[in-house]
């Protein structure tokens, strides 16, 4: 096996993925908006099919057609375990999403300091002012779906015989990098990692759709539920008094809200307590094709497919700092 060659078609695959997310959304919105000038803006749904449509119908079925030229193994089948061993695994997901979020904020805020620019999350923006029904079919039950087929299944299914530990890290870096800025990538890196040790080690990818289903159900849609409550959307335009008002004239919210965080604090807190009991009980297994760390690494970066992905996917985080 050519195996620079192997992960070069990997790297085009993504590349490929990432620069038609990337283009594919600018060019339908100018067709649109030149045909219909302000559609995009009194539509939220025309908004959201806009930005996502290109990515979930042409995208990704361009990258898996130019995967399915690498040949792909069948991955034993087991239980994770019961409804025990999927909640603590659940909650070690909160806790490496809360982790990561942290980080992500930190890193943000570094940034901003040292270049001078405000970064805004263009994610964070689209979820607070679109219908939540939206948010729900996209975000909760759309993407996990696809994105665990497509980071998950199809990429581990060809990259496992170099062993476990190159099909997790490749899994979780590509992850993260395709979210296409530092606030999503550390929680989206450690989120890929977990989901692509679970996928290995049970061969069946509906256990991590499902705890993405739910990440995204309490980090999107709930979040983005109270926030609307409290008219957040308001807040950067308006005085103190005018937010103190918002939340005395809101208490249901503001109890929701109260409530919320309290339930991802201890659920973060029971992740943290799993995540330190299980560790020990990670087993990462040899591949057909293992290579040195050092071999691998040549392997998987030094190739044209995989330096174009990263090419492209830090043009995608530095758009995201300068828009």
């Amino acid at each position: 096996m050519n195996k620079r060659k192997f992960f070069s078609t990997i790297g085009i695959a993504y590349f490929m993925l990432i620069l038609l997310m990337l283009i594919l959304p600018v060019i339908l919105a100018t067709m649109i908006q030149a045909a219909v000038p302000g559609s995009l803006y009194r539509y939220p749904l025309l908004y959201w099919i806009v930005s996502l449509a290109p990515q979930y119908l042409i995208a990704m079925p361009v990258c898996v057609r130019i995967m399915r030229r690498l040949p792909a193994v069948r991955l034993y089948q087991n239980r994770l375990g019961g409804g025990g061993a999927w909640f603590s695994t659940l909650c070690i997901a909160i806790f490496i999403m809360e982790v990561g979020n942290i980080i992500g904020n930190l890193v943000n805020a570094l940034i901003s300091r040292l270049s001078g620019i405000e970064i805004s999350s263009s994610v964070e923006e689209l979820l607070s002012g679109s219908n939540l029904g939206i948010v729900f079919i996209f975000t909760v039950i759309l993407a996990p779906i696809l994105e665990e087929l497509v980071f998950r299944k199809l990429l581990i299914d060809r990259v496992i015989v170099f062993g476990d530990r190159t099909a997790i890290l490749l899994s979780a870096l590509l992850f993260g990098l395709a979210h296409g800025n530092f606030y999503q990538f550390f929680y989206a890196f450690g989120l890929g990692y977990l989901f692509a040790y679970v996928y290995i080690r049970t061969g069946k990818i509906g256990y991590t759709i499902s705890f993405h289903m739910v990440i995204n159900f309490l980090g999107g849609f709930v979040s983005s539920f109270l926030l609307e409550k409290l008219n957040y959307s308001l807040w950067s335009n308006s005085e103190t008094a005018q937010m103190m008002y918002s939340l005395y004239t809101h208490p249901g919210a503001l109890l929701g809200l109260a409530l919320y965080v309290i339930l991802l604090v201890g659920l973060s807190i029971a992740g943290l307590v799993f995540f330190i009991t299980s560790i020990r009980k990670v087993n990462l297994n040899s591949g057909e094709y293992e290579m040195p760390a050092g071999k691998t690494a040549k392997a998987v970066f030094g190739n044209a497919g995989m330096i174009l992905f990263l090419i492209m996917t830090a043009v995608t985080f530095i758009i995201e700092i300068m828009a």
